[in-house]
C-alpha cells in the first residue's frame, strides 16, 4: 500500500523535463509522445509523463534492440556488392565544399530509398565531422554518424562519390580529398568491420590513383570489389612511393581533357563574333544624321535672259 501511495504522489514530468531526462530536444519528445511511442497523458492539453513508466519503456526498448541485434548481419561476411550497387556511385560530384558533399551523397541515398530521414542524417554526419575530420591521408574520407538510428535508415548502404578537382576536407596531410564514402550501415556490428575493410582496401596509394582516373562507374566499382576481396583475404600490399598517388588518366579522360583545353584556348583567342549583315545595316541606318531623312528644299528657278537680235 505505501508503495502505491508513493507512485501516486510522484510528480509528473513535463515535456521539457522529460526532454532533459532523455537528452533529447523537446520537438523530438513531442513527436514521440503524439505518435504513442513514449507513454504519456495529456492534462489540459499539456503532456505529462511518469518517470517510472518512462524507465520501464526504456528498458523494454533496450531489450528489443538486444534481441534484434542477433539478426544484424556480420560485417565481415556481407559482400560489398550488396552495399555498393551501381546507383551508389557518383563519379563526378558537383559539390565544392564539405557541407555540399554531405548533402549530395545523402541526397543520392535518399533518392534510392535507402534513407528515411535525410535532414537527421545530414545533421548527424555534420556533427560527427565537427568533432574530427574523417578524411585520411591520400585523398579519401569515410563519412558516417556517431549514432546508429535504425529507424532513420531504411537499409544499410555505402555511397561513393568522386571529385575531380578535390575538396578541402581537413585531411591530416592538408591536401584535398577526392574520394568520399558515406556509410549508413545501421548497426555497429556491420559498421565497424565494413569501415575497417574499406580502410585496408584503400591503403595502397596506387588504388586511390586508379580510382581517381577511371572514367566509368563499372570500372570504379570493379576496382573497389577487387580490393575489398584482397583486404578480406588478409594480403598486405607492398609499400608504394608517394608518386603513386598521382592519377594516370586513361585514354578517354586524356582525350576529354585535351578537347576541353583546346576549346577553352580557342574561345580565348577567337575575335568577338561579327554582327549579322541585317543587324549592321539597321545599326548604320540608326546612326545616320537626322538631316538625311528631311526632304530637300525646292530649288529656285533661274532667270532666263533673252537677247534681242542686232538691228532692231
Amino acid at each position: 500500500m505505501p508503495k502505491k501511495t508513493q507512485d501516486h504522489d510522484e510528480p509528473l514530468l513535463t515535456l521539457s523535463e522529460l526532454a532533459v531526462y532523455l537528452h533529447l530536444d523537446e520537438t523530438t519528445v513531442l513527436k514521440l509522445a503524439a505518435s504513442g511511442k513514449i507513454p504519456g497523458i495529456q492534462i489540459e492539453r499539456q503532456w505529462r509523463f511518469k518517470r517510472k513508466v518512462v524507465d520501464d519503456w526504456l528498458e523494454n526498448r533496450l531489450t528489443e534492440e538486444d534481441e534484434s541485434f542477433a539478426d544484424a548481419p556480420d560485417g565481415m561476411k556481407v559482400p560489398l556488392e550488396e552495399l555498393l550497387p551501381d546507383s551508389a556511385l557518383i563519379p563526378n560530384l558537383k559539390a565544392r565544399d564539405p557541407l555540399a558533399v554531405i548533402e549530395e551523397l545523402a541526397g543520392r541515398a535518399y533518392s534510392n530509398n535507402w534513407l528515411a530521414d535525410k535532414p537527421w542524417f545530414v545533421g548527424a554526419v555534420v556533427e560527427r565531422e565537427s568533432l574530427a575530420s574523417t578524411a585520411m591521408e591520400g585523398g579519401v574520407a569515410f563519412l558516417h554518424t556517431r549514432a546508429k538510428d535504425k529507424g532513420k535508415i531504411a537499409r544499410p548502404f555505402i555511397i561513393c562519390g568522386r571529385s575531380w578537382e578535390g575538396i578541402p576536407f581537413a585531411a591530416p596531410d592538408g591536401k584535398p580529398t577526392y574520394l568520399f564514402f558515406l556509410l549508413g550501415l545501421k548497426y555497429d556490428r556491420l559498421h565497424l568491420p565494413i569501415l575497417g575493410r574499406l580502410a585496408r582496401a584503400l591503403r595502397n596509394p596506387a588504388t586511390i590513383a586508379k580510382l581517381r582516373s577511371l572514367s566509368s562507374t563499372d570500372q570504379i566499382r570493379a576496382v573497389l570489389l577487387k580490393e575489398d576481396a584482397v583486404a578480406r583475404s588478409g594480403v598486405i600490399p607492398p609499400p608504394v612511393s608517394a608518386e603513386a598517388f598521382q592519377p594516370k588518366l586513361d585514354k578517354t579522360l586524356r582525350l576529354r581533357a585535351i578537347r576541353r583545353a583546346s576549346q577553352a584556348r580557342h574561345e580565348e583567342e577567337a575575335p568577338p563574333p561579327k554582327a549579322p549583315a541585317r543587324a549592321r545595316k539597321a545599326k548604320a541606318e540608326a546612326a545616320a544624321p537626322a538631316t538625311a531623312d528631311k526632304p530637300k528644299k525646292a530649288e529656285k528657278p533661274k532667270a532666263v535672259v533673252t537677247r534681242r537680235p542686232r538691228g532692231e
